[in-house]
This record gives structure tokens, sequence and C-alpha cells, in this order.
């Protein structure tokens, strides 16, 4: 059965040669510390809703990187094209930061993204978040069983970051999804930057 997003291992290989063979990669730091998405988390950011999880680039005050996910809601736009407009859900039990797993407050998480920003906005690689659609968790959470999943990252041949998800307790036989829209150009018309 073919899943929705999925990518195969030749792609995979090219785009992880690519990101770490990128000069100035501002995003290894995130490679170097393994995202473990939890199925919970998941179900807490994704309730019927929210069509999609936006993730956020961070750093603390002790230079560590922060991933800090949100749920997001499409204001508009139709199935398999890009959306036009969504918002981010920025209520206190909607942000989590992903690393360590846990609920963290809109203040802190806008002091990780602004660490972010002033360290690395001007790099031609900087982004404030990407938007991950619910499809890429739903086959790999709901339909695998999987409980865990690792968020990690890859580089397209025009230095676009690549952001895929798997199960790594199914180690070579692992299936990779890939779908994401990054900020800039998608950014929600309420986030944790603006909200």
């Amino acid at each position: 059965m073919a899943y929705t997003n999925e990518v195969n291992a030749i792609t995979i290989v090219e785009w992880e040669h690519n990101f770490e063979n990128c000069p100035n990669n501002i995003f290894k730091i995130f490679n170097d510390n393994p995202i473990n998405f939890l199925r919970s988390t998941y179900e807490v950011l994704c309730d019927d809703d929210y069509n999609y999880i936006n993730i956020y680039f961070g750093i603390d005050e002790k230079d560590n990187p922060r991933i800090i996910a949100v749920g997001s809601v499409l204001l508009d736009g139709f199935k398999d094209v890009k959306p036009h407009g969504f918002s981010d859900v920025l209520d206190k039990d909607n942000i989590y930061e992903l690393y360590s797993n846990s609920n963290i407050s809109l203040d802190l998480a806008r002091q990780y993204t602004n660490r972010w920003k002033e360290d690395n906005e001007n790099s031609n690689l900087y982004l404030n978040s990407t938007l991950l659609p619910r499809i890429n968790f739903i086959e790999l959470f709901l339909v695998d069983g999987s409980e865990s999943l690792l968020i990690f990252f890859g580089m397209g041949n025009n230095s676009e970051l690549k952001v895929m998800e798997k199960d790594p307790s199914k180690g070579d036989m692992a299936i990779v999804t890939n779908r994401s829209f990054p900020c800039p150009d998608n950014c929600p018309s309420q986030s944790i930057l603006n909200g």
C-alpha cells in the first residue's frame, strides 16, 4: 500500500546528502538532536477541527534547539492544493515543545522563536516555521499504530528544507512521509510570532 506523501528511498538519500553537505546549514542543529513526536502530543494538537501542525524553529537561552508545535486550521483551500490561508491555534493547551514533549506557554514559545530569528534571519536558508499536513501523521499514527515518530530534515536540490517523518522502530522498513509548506511564503494569519 502506498502512503500519501510517501518518499522513496533514493530521494531520501539524496535529500539527506544535500542536507549534510549544505554550507552554513542553520538547520543542522535540529538533525543533530533527534525529535521524537509522540502520538499523545499529535492527538492534542490535531483534534477534529485542525488540518495541520505548524512547527516553529527556536533556540533557548542555553543555545539548545527547540521545536515548537501548534495545531493549525485551514481558512480556505482545497484538497491537494497548497493552503491560501491558515491560522495557528494558540490556546494554552495547544503549544508543545517537541524535544521535551511538553506543553509550554506562548511567552516561552516566543522567546525561543525570537532567538532563532535574531540569530538566523540573515541566512538565505532562514524559515520561521513549516506547516505539516495532518495526513502525514494519520497514516503513520493511526493506520500503522506507531506511538512515536522521528521528525528529521533533508534538503532539495535548490536548498529547500524537506521535513520528513518515520517510525524509527520499523528500521529499514519504515515508511517516510514528506509534505510541508514553509514560512515564508506560507505564513499563518495568526502565529506564535504575531498572535
